[in-house]
Formats: C-alpha cells, structure tokens, sequence
C-alpha cells in the first residue's frame, strides 16, 4: 500500500494516513470487506513505527470507517452512511459486508513481501525491477508469418485441446536444441506447460504432501516461496555462496532427512546473476545422489548468454534420472507466450502428465504450432542473435555506470548473461527501506527482502536491464547511487567504483 507521506508536514503523519485511507474508502478504492495491511507490515513499508500506524487504524475505526478482529485484521465497512450493494440488502436483510475467509495456505502466500510489493513511480522512473523483454525486440512481423503458416497447415486441429504432452512438433524441435546442450531426452518425456511457474506447481504437486519440505535456495525466484506455501508447502532455504548454493549447507539440510525435491537455477540465477562451475554442479548432483532427493533445474534464461561458454546443465550430468529440466519462451521471446517445458526423467513423466492435466488440461496448440514453425524456420535463432547482442550493450552499460555511482563498499555479482545483476550496498543501507526514495527520485529496482522465504533485512537489489536502454540504464544508476549515498551515515558518503568480478 503506497501512503505518500510528508514527514515535514505540519499534519501528523498518523492524520495523514488517516486522510489517504479515508478518501480511498470514501472513493470505493477500498471497498467494502477489504483487508487493510497488518500494522507491522504497514509499518515497514512507510518506514514508520507500529504506533504510528496503529494510532491511524484506531482513529479509522472510531470514525465507523472499519472494524478490528484480535487475530484477523482490520476490515473497511465502508463510507458512513453508504448503502451496501449486494444480494438481500435492498430488501432490508442482512446489511453486514461479507468477509471472506480464506485458508491458512492462502494466507501464507499473501504474506510474502513480493505478493505485497507497490512499485508505483512516477513516469519516466527508470523501471530496473521488471524482468519483461524490451517490447522494442520483439519478433512482431516473423513470429505473425510463423504463426500464420502453422495456421494454414495446421488447420482445424490446432482449435482442439491438442495433445496432453503438448505440440509434438515443438516437442521434437526442443529435444533436438536441448541436445546441444548435451541433454538427451525423447519428445514424449517433454511435457509443455504454461509457463514456468506453473512447470515448478507441477513438480511440487508430483512429488509434495501438504505439510511437506521442499529445499530452496536463498535467495531465489521470489514466487517459488509462494507457490509453495500456496500448495500448504515448507520451504528448507539452502543460503547462496560465490559460486552457487552453499555445499555444506545443501549436505546437511538433505542428510535432517524430509526434502522431497530439490529446486536451483545454476545459470542466470534469479535474483543475483551468477552461473556455476561444472565442478559444482557435479558436487550438487553427488550430495543429491547420496540422499535420493530429486531436482527441478530451472534455466529460465538458458539462451541469453553473452559471456563466456558455460558448464552443461545439470540434466546433461544426470546419470540416475534424478533432474527435471525446466526451460520456457517467456524471457527469450516475450511474455504472452507463457509456453515453458519440463523434460522429465522417464519414471516420472506420467505423474507429470497427470499434475498438468488437473491443472488445465492442456496448453493452447495454436501458440505452440507457431513456435514450432517459428524454431523450425529459423526466426528464433535470428530473434536470438539480435537480443543477446543487445543484452550484451546493456549489461556492460550497467557495470559501468554502477562502477561510477555507487558508493563505496558496494559490490556487482558476476554475470556471464541474462538481464540481472545483483547488488549489493553498504551494511548500513537496507535496500527495502531506500526503496520509497529511489522511486521518488525516479529509480525502481527490487529489495533483497523479496527473494527471502523470511523476508529478512537486506542491503542487497535486484537490477534488471531486460527493458532500459543504455541511456536509461545510465540515468538510473546515477540516481541509485545519489539515493544510497544520502543514506548512508555522516562521513561515509564518498562514491566509488564497486567490486564487480567477472567468472
């Protein structure tokens, strides 16, 4: 909940909170039944203490504008004298504004700071927080043409449900650019999903009883916690080292016994960048061996390289059948495809197909014959080739220009490819508490808080390049770096080139 708060003002800042929720109650922005931010947590995003806050909650509840339940919340009636609308009330019945109650599951997944997270700025921010391709590098006209070909020779089949395991043409045409990779896998053991997100629901529900443990690395794609804790999931964070997650750490969480799966992105990692070695990625695959706890690989952004030639996936070190692989459109194309893939070890692949099709049966045969034909043809690897070239401008253009602003002590992770760069600031700058400044000096970027399954105190951000161009990305670090240096403490405010190290 974005509160625009004047610290200056002469009104106190409980009356000011008072006034915004007043006006948006007032103007229907907060209908009734709508649950307002817990205290604490309102608290935090404006940088306030709890009394503040609660001095607002309380006035509000004075003035009939909403109503506090020990353990459930506080709750908008509505404007003073308004007329509820909704079944029986205009028939003088029950007048109460119904309040969902929702499961503790639900719950659990609306508690994590990315479910709650406003970056509303002004409009010409610098937008680091968005990891959505450049609308600019889309492959507009080829992709049309593709599609339209694989209408004509598709024809009425493609307006069916398709085949459960997907499009078998883009099927074989994945198997056989995944083997580039050294990834052997056979079409029918590929099974399409809408997405990424839903491909890691899909292993979760394959191989997790509610209540069940799930290792993570910390930190990590901030959804995943989400996700599982939507499916009454826990989630065992294994912490992240200079090259990958922790070894030590991964040994002992798997040997307490209870880790149903094992979840990682060993290249391009989400939030900070990094790609690991071979050498660790075999040392990974040992210690899951030891214990029998399968893998879900997600390499999210597997063809957006730039630098350097990378370690094999962990699929294609797989000797036992223990790791799915989950790949999908949505960085490397755009968006609106929402068509990923798991290669799944043979053992597995029926309960896969099963978890997909109580899902949604099947993913859209129209889209996926248009990304079949547009493979087949050539226009992805063409798409590619201009992307990465482009990605690779800007990702120098970022290290550059955090080299110049940031101050002292910062530091850039290594980045070989991908659109994020992980950063870190100085100990004494919490990056989820800079954030309402940086929007409004007009740079938005994504707390460290956010990729924490406990959404712990960070100095690190999260920096996407995938949709500035160089004279934004410069522009943004610039204003990063004026806002990270007033916050920091008297004496300590002197800008110099951050350590950033290149694997």
């Amino acid at each position: 909940m974005l509160i625009p708060i004047e610290r200056k003002a002469r009104v106190p800042v409980a009356a000011q909170i008072v006034a915004y929720l007043r006006r948006a109650i007032e103007a229907g922005r907060l209908a009734p039944g709508a649950k307002l931010e817990p205290i604490r947590v309102l608290a935090k995003e404006l940088g306030l203490n709890r009394e503040t806050v609660a001095t607002a909650y309380r006035e509000l509840e004075t003035l009939g504008l909403t109503e506090s339940t020990v353990g459930r919340g506080t709750f908008v009636l509505g404007p003073r004298g308004a007329t509820p609308q909704g079944v029986g009330w205009a028939a003088g019945g029950d007048e109460r504004p119904f309040v969902p109650v929702f499961s503790r599951s639900s719950e659990a997944a609306r508690a994590f700071p990315v479910a709650r997270v406003d970056y509303t700025a002004p409009a010409d921010a610098v937008r680091f927080e968005r990891l959505i391709p450049d609308a600019a590098l889309y492959p507009h006209e080829p992709f049309r043409k593709a599609l339209n070909s694989a209408l004509a020779k598709g024809g009425a089949a493609l307006y069916d449900y398709g085949d459960r395991r997907g499009h078998e043409g883009l099927r074989r045409a994945l198997v056989e650019r995944m083997a580039r990779s050294g990834i052997e896998a056979d079409a029918d053991d590929v099974v399409i999903t809408a997405g990424a997100t839903q491909g890691f629901a899909i292993v979760a529900r394959m191989f997790c009883d509610a209540g069940d443990t799930v290792a993570i690395e910390s930190p990590t794609y901030p959804w995943a916690f989400a996700t599982l804790a939507a499916l009454g999931l826990r989630a065992a964070p294994v912490p992240l080292g200079p090259d990958g997650i922790d070894l030590e750490r991964l040994d002992a969480t798997l040997a307490r016994g209870g880790v149903r799966f094992l979840y990682t992105m060993p290249s391009f990692h989400n939030p900070t960048g990094i790609s690991t070695s071979i050498a660790h990625r075999r040392r990974v695959l040992e210690i899951a061996s030891r214990y029998d706890v399968p893998f879900l690989e997600d390499d999210f952004e597997k063809d957006l390289r730039v630098r350097g030639r990378g370690a094999p996936p962990l699929r294609a070190l797989d000797r036992r059948g223990l790791v799915s692989y989950l790949g999908t459109f949505s960085k490397s194309l755009f968006p609106a495809a929402r068509v990923g893939w798991l290669f799944t070890p043979p053992a597995i692949t029926p309960a896969a197909l099963l978890a997909k099709r109580t899902m949604d049966l099947t993913t859209t045969p129209l889209l996926q014959a248009g990304l079949a034909q547009f493979l087949r043809e050539g226009g992805y690897d063409r798409h590619l080739r201009r992307v990465v070239k482009e990605l690779g401008a800007r990702l120098d253009c970022a290290e550059r220009a955090l080299a110049r602003h940031l101050p002292e002590g910062s530091s850039v992770a290594p980045c070989e490819g991908g659109f994020l760069l992980w950063v870190t600031l100085p100990e004494a700058i919490d990056s989820a508490a800079l954030l309402p400044r940086a929007k409004a000096a007009g740079v938005v970027y994504a707390p460290g808080e956010h990729f924490h399954p406990d959404g712990r105190r960070s100095s690190s951000l999260r920096i996407s390049v995938a949709q500035p161009g160089t004279a934004e990305i410069e522009r943004g670090a610039r204003l990063l770096g004026e806002v990270a240096r007033e916050a920091l403490p008297r004496g300590k405010k002197r800008a110099r080139a951050p350590e950033v190290v290149h694997a």
